[in-house]
């Protein structure tokens, strides 16, 4: 049997619920890359993993040779850290299979320097005939593998997941629909796009009264924001929300909100899903691609145009759409892009990469 060893990111909590539902039962061994995670996990055992953090560089080295020449098989979040060109430079020699595992969007670089060291760089790794991109996406997390010299037969889906389970929530159906509650749930920075939803929704509410606005997180904005707006009608400030009572906000909201500039994939899609509430997200999250294009799941805004967000609130707003909406995003994420979805990606790239 081919034994398998995962470097991966941080012990966050869908890590650590994927980990456990899926890595330990199968054999597949794994440490983490950082010990500090802002998405909480209460598995104690889990941050005591080993940790390339942690280490001096030197051990860094040994600890990497030790995976390559114990295991056959290698998977790695990310592609642009030291650790992974270690990793790199010395299977040079061992020649094992190495997935990559990306959640990353296919973009250019604007800056010019940038975007020809990028091109270089990938091409070089992504060229490797033994490196293989495991794409969180179908789409543009695929394309960038391909944009940069990988050829198609080494890109493979690898899916964004949480455990839709934890999130489950049965009595979806039953919710009252007044007032209708959106709901935003995120660091509160830059790039998350907070004031134009935040825009949007008070256009929305001066047609449509009988709504409110929830924005649960905390970040660098949170006071600014606050001062601006906790004064308007409709519009909440909850705070961060972590275990149980980010279960309740799903519960009790109707509809997620992720209107971010930039968005690799965007978890939260996963979780408000699978609680059964349809979704509004920017064309610029990730997630978007497979969870709601064509799935009538939810609907993708224009993430620099408020007229546009508001469009899509109007529509999810009409009761039979939110009702058709919700049952379709509960299905979707229940009975398809679930834990046996990532069981058989998984085994799929540990079958056919076999030496």
């Amino acid at each position: 049997m081919n034994k398998i060893f995962v470097f991966l990111y941080e012990p966050a909590s869908y890590t650590v619920d994927r980990n456990l539902k899926m890595y330990v039962p199968i054999g597949v061994d794994y440490c983490y890359l950082h010990g500090d995670s802002e998405a909480k996990n209460t598995t104690e055992g889990e941050c005591n993993k080993d940790n390339l953090e942690r280490m001096s560089r030197w051990k860094q080295w040994c600890y990497i040779l030790r995976v390559l020449k114990k295991y056959d098989k290698i998977i790695y979040n990310g592609y642009s850290d030291l650790g992974f060109i270690m990793l790199f430079i010395l299977n040079l020699w061992y020649r094992k299979p190495i997935g990559i595992d990306s959640d990353t969007q296919y973009r250019e670089p604007v800056n010019l320097v940038i975007r020809w060291i990028k091109h270089i760089y990938l091409n070089v790794v992504f060229g490797n005939r033994n490196i293989y991109g495991l794409a969180g996406g179908n789409y543009a997390h695929k394309d960038l593998f391909r944009k940069f010299g990988m050829k198609e037969d080494r890109v493979r889906l690898m899916p964004m997941m949480v455990d839709n389970v934890h999130f489950d929530n049965p009595d979806f159906r039953k919710k009252k629909m007044e007032p209708l509650r959106f709901v935003y749930v995120g660091r509160l920075i830059e790039c998350k796009n907070i004031e134009f939803m935040i825009h949007a929704f008070l256009k929305y509410r001066a047609e449509c009264v009988k709504s409110e606005l929830h924005i649960v997180g905390r970040g660098l904005l949170e006071d600014e924001l606050k001062g601006r707006y906790a004064v308007c009608d409709g519009v909440c400030f909850d705070g961060p929300k972590y275990g149980d009572e980010l279960l309740d906000v799903y519960r009790k909201n109707h509809v997620l909100i992720l209107p971010s500039t930039y968005e690799p994939w965007g978890l939260v899609v996963n979780e408000a899903m699978s609680a059964g509430m349809p979704v509004l997200v920017s064309n610029e999250v990730g997630a978007h691609y497979d969870l709601v294009d064509g799935n009538d799941t939810g609907f993708v805004f224009d993430a620099y145009n408020e007229q546009s967000l508001v469009d899509v609130m109007k529509q999810i707003s009409n009761i039979d759409t939110y009702k058709e909406y919700s049952d379709n995003a509960y299905e979707f994420m229940h009975n398809y892009w679930n834990y046996s979805l990532y069981r058989k990606c998984l085994e799929d790239f540990i079958n056919e990469t076999a030496q």
